[in-house]
């Protein structure tokens, strides 16, 4: 089930940025544009590509952890054996999950409630500025489903001596 999940989200998370990437490269063209041709910006498209910079950055952050694709210092790690290293890489996810589980949920469920109760509006938008504070908490849900699925694919994995030895 969590496997289903965990694609399911991530044919989500991809199509979402996707189209989050694909509206950053119009409005940056719009706003780039509009300065030559007009000889002034249009207002909304600098407060725009903030707001779809940090939504790309932390689906983004996602996306990475899906694919395991964050850097990492290994060199320490190949030198143990099948078994230790997979003891550690369970470390590490529940390390993870742990992190994100503060930083990105809890931390993020602050920031967004507070930006509901103190209702800032942008100023060129005209929109809450829980749009800047919503992607923290979505890309923690995801993690945390990429987290907990890897967390559950190692401990499946059997411990073998000569693992680490490949």
């Amino acid at each position: 089930m969590l496997r289903r999940l965990k694609n399911g989200s991530l044919k989500f998370l991809n199509l979402i940025l996707v189209i989050a990437v694909g509206a950053l490269v119009l409005d940056v063209l719009l706003g780039v544009a509009s300065r030559y041709l007009w000889g002034a910006q249009v207002k909304w498209t600098e407060e725009l590509a903030t707001i779809l910079l940090i939504w790309v950055s932390f689906l983004g952050i996602a996306a990475a952890f899906e694919a395991k694709a964050h850097l990492g210092i290994d060199f320490l790690v190949e030198r143990l054996s099948g078994c230790a290293q997979r003891r550690l890489e369970l470390l590490s996810h529940l390390i993870s999950i742990v992190f994100v589980c503060i930083a990105f949920l809890l931390g993020g469920g602050i920031l967004v409630r507070q930006a509901l109760v103190n209702v800032n509006i942008l100023p060129a938008l005209q929109v809450s500025d829980v749009v800047m504070y919503l992607p923290l908490l979505l890309s923690g849900l995801f993690i945390l489903v990429y987290e907990a699925a890897n967390f559950l694919e190692v401990l499946r994995k059997p411990c073998s001596a000569d693992e680490g030895e490949e």
